[in-house]
């Protein structure tokens, strides 16, 4: 139900209050905090000395906030409420602030009304492609899962929050395999509720792992002798210190005595060869030996790379053994087996998938079941495919093709998504092209989605506006009048990448294995921070129109003139290819309220092979770091999230202090903020979870208490609470996750 509202005991309708015109009005989402500023109101009510002025605040409509309190003498603030099945998609809170000037011998207060429009946030999770990498996304999904429940249980709000714990689930490559089989075992158990947490379970996807994990490898057994071990990471990390000693050497004496680098150059300086020659035969062509796990991954990877992992890819080998260009001397075509994903009926990827998914899988969001998004890439045009479990049809190449899928989607569509065309048949499907009337004659080719969009934050985005933006539209089709400004619920996601961003130590090596590695890292990684910072400034550019407009509408402007404006016909062009008008842009728009990244690190034991690894000891320790890693970015999220509002009630609050305190004030929050980012880069940086990062977070819970500003406010003394709480929760982990180490 849009716009409107089914709760509270107050009266809904508008019209029962001819008196009341709606001044303000405001766009917010469920559970955040909101904050009614004196001194937003000033120009209206035409008081110059807000020092005078007495404010009230009063709900007249809608859902009850019953946390509605009186901060200072010029704020008030309340939680937005969480919206129950029966609210939909928004409901409308109605306020009426008074304002009073003491200075003035009248006693008539000045009131104008508010409209707080309160939109439901939905939760997605994204899972990237990495082949066997896939394993950790098991362990991600794992923490998320208990920690989401974890929260339920300890608000009020949270526990009245009757809905799935995600509305969306998404992935590209094996990641949409992984999403496949989440959304199938909550759906395919029709007697359990999908709002009950307890039935949100890993169980299937990390059975789903286990399948593919292979017996112990010849590398596996090498390495449990503990002489094997130690020769490698001793013969690695005297290679490393010699190295390193050796580079800093040169470089002293070069910077100390300049006759001795001029005496190098000289006896360098060879005709025809350039003195750095030297410097990049016997330096940089200075290999660091492996550590001993990183020699167990490399020929684990190498061996079912070459002979292809039961359960996943048994191999096919090539007939014509020098493949296309007949080079005798390049044997890296012919030796790679080809796709056999259908050929064995017991050990195939789609068997085994089979196993544990349940296909078809068609959703509904009547039913509270969570939306599943897939993602391939057409081979002939190149775009990114979205298979959506709540359409009967796939459109892309803008709009131009399409492809049914009325029986939800299939095991074809998740090996689309995820079959990498080294090793798997090449799925197809008949395409209907609009443009030049084709119904099902052309099959065309599809690979894996990773290609295209590896983390498919752009295509949920789309998927997300666009589905419920056409529900309203048809809802309301009759209604000339009708704004779709807030139809489409704002939108929290997670993210689990699988491929690291940073390197976990140095030097940058020239060896093939660490190019080919670092490559495919870079390749692969997420890139979608750009498109969330692009989603949030469009966001605010969405808001700062909408105050505009309700400005100019208080300021008596007519709905003509605001039409007018409106319904011009912008510079853009929208998803079909046509140009927009105004009032486009700001229908269907929703917030990305944040976005939580679960990164997987380097442990500087990576080799480029690494996704082709499923020996049990990499299966399970990607899945024990998946878990970990989750566990520790959902409690520094908390954190994030509590410092959000301290910085927004000390925006409002401060403002009416003097300039000693409020600068006193922004400073004891910035150096909150500082100490935050510490404990992030110590998280990051140490790649793991040591004792130095323990001592940030307790330095950061003794910032917390030497705030003191801020004191008298009530909701900044239970922020405060809380995010001590939220440090003590990362403390706790980190303990936790040390002791297993």
């Amino acid at each position: 139900m849009n716009g409107e509202n089914t709760g509270g005991e107050l009266n809904r309708n508008e019209e029962t209050y001819p008196d009341r015109s709606i001044d303000f009005r405001y766009t917010v989402s469920e559970g955040s905090l909101f904050v009614f500023d004196l001194g937003e109101f000033i120009s209206e009510i035409d008081i110059h000395n807000t020092k005078s002025v007495s404010f009230l605040c009063e709900q007249l409509d809608g859902i009850p906030a019953d946390n509605l309190r009186k901060e200072t003498d010029r704020t008030f603030s309340f939680r937005a409420p969480y919206l129950r099945h029966s609210d939909g998609l928004n409901t409308v809170l109605y306020f009426k602030l008074t304002f009073k000037d003491n200075n003035t011998s009248s006693d008539k207060p000045i009131s104008c009304h508010a409209k707080v429009i309160v939109k439901r946030v939905h939760r997605a999770i994204i899972f990237q492609g990495g082949v066997a990498l896939g394993a950790y996304e098991a362990g991600v999904f794992q923490a998320l899962i208990e920690k989401l429940i974890d929260r339920r249980k300890k608000g009020t709000d949270l526990e009245s929050e009757r809905r799935p714990l995600f509305d969306i689930v998404a992935g590209a490559s094996i990641g949409a395999m992984n999403g496949a089989i989440v959304v199938s075992a909550v759906t395919s158990n029709k007697g359990k509720s999908l709002e009950d947490g307890k039935n949100w379970s890993a169980e299937e996807v990390i059975k789903f792992w286990r399948a593919q994990q292979q017996a112990p490898t010849a590398a596996d057994i090498f390495d449990l002798n503990p002489l094997y071990h130690y020769w490698w990471d001793s013969l690695h990390n005297t290679s490393k210190v010699v190295k390193h000693s050796a580079i800093e050497l040169i470089d002293f004496y070069s910077n100390m005595n300049p006759a001795y680098k001029w005496y190098v150059d000289m006896l360098t300086a060879w005709p025809l060869l350039e003195h750095s020659f030297w410097k990049d035969y016997f330096i940089d062509g200075w290999y660091i030996p492996a550590t001993a796990e990183a020699v167990r991954r490399y020929y684990s990877a190498k061996h079912f790379r070459t002979t292809g992992p039961f359960n996943v890819a048994t191999g096919v080998w090539p007939w014509l053994q020098f493949a296309k260009f007949f080079d005798f001397l390049d044997r890296t075509t012919s030796l790679t087996f080809r796709p056999d994903n259908k050929h064995f009926s017991l050990f195939s990827l789609k068997k085994t998938l089979e196993r544990f998914s349940h296909f078809p899988i068609k959703t509904s969001p009547e039913e509270k079941e969570p939306r599943l998004l897939l993602v391939t890439v057409d081979v002939k045009t190149g775009d990114a495919v979205t298979f959506d479990s709540y359409n009967n049809e796939a459109k892309y190449h803008d709009n131009k093709n399409s492809i049914s899928n009325k029986r939800g989607i299939e095991v074809e569509h998740a090996l689309a998504s995820g079959t990498f065309p080294d090793f798997f048949d090449y799925p197809k499907f008949k395409v209907n092209n609009a443009e030049k009337g084709i119904q099902n004659e052309e099959e065309n080719i599809f690979w894996d989605g990773g290609f295209r969009s590896n983390t498919p934050l752009r295509e949920v985005l789309q998927a997300h506006r666009d589905y419920w933006l056409s529900l309203a539209r048809k809802k309301h089709q009759n209604e000339e009048d009708y704004e779709y400004e807030n139809d489409v619920p704002d939108l929290e996601v997670y993210i689990a990448d699988l491929w690291p961003s940073e390197l976990k130590e140095g030097p940058i090596s020239f060896d093939r294995d660490f190019v080919e590695n670092r490559k495919w890292d870079l390749l692969f990684a997420d890139k979608t921070h750009y498109d969330e910072q692009i989603a949030n400034v469009v966001t605010d550019y969405i808001d700062l129109a909408r105050r505009l407009k309700n400005l100019a509408e208080r300021k008596g402007a007519s709905k003509e003139e605001v039409d007018y404006i409106l319904n011009s016909k912008a510079s853009s062009i929208n998803t079909i290819g046509k140009t927009r008008i105004y009032k486009e842009l700001l229908e269907g728009r929703f917030r990305l309220t944040k976005v939580v990244r679960i990164d997987r690190k380097d442990d500087g034991n990576e080799v480029h092979n690494k996704v082709f690894d499923y020996s049990y000891k990499s299966i399970e320790d990607l899945m024990s770091v998946g878990y970990q890693d989750a566990s520790i970015q959902m409690d520094l999220q908390q954190m994030k999230e509590g410092i959000m509002e301290l910085i927004i009630i000390n925006g409002h609050v401060s403002s009416s202090s003097s300039g000693i305190e409020k600068q006193q004030e922004n400073h004891q929050i910035e150096k909150l903020e500082e100490g935050f980012r510490k404990i992030e880069e110590s998280i990051k940086n140490e790649n793991g979870y040591g004792y130095n990062t323990t001592k940030l977070v307790e330095d950061f819970m003794g910032q917390i208490e030497l705030i003191e500003g801020l004191n008298e406010n009530k909701t900044f003394l239970e922020e405060k609470a809380s995010l001590i709480a939220a440090a003590k929760q990362l403390q706790n982990t980190i303990n936790m996750i040390i002791k297993k180490q």
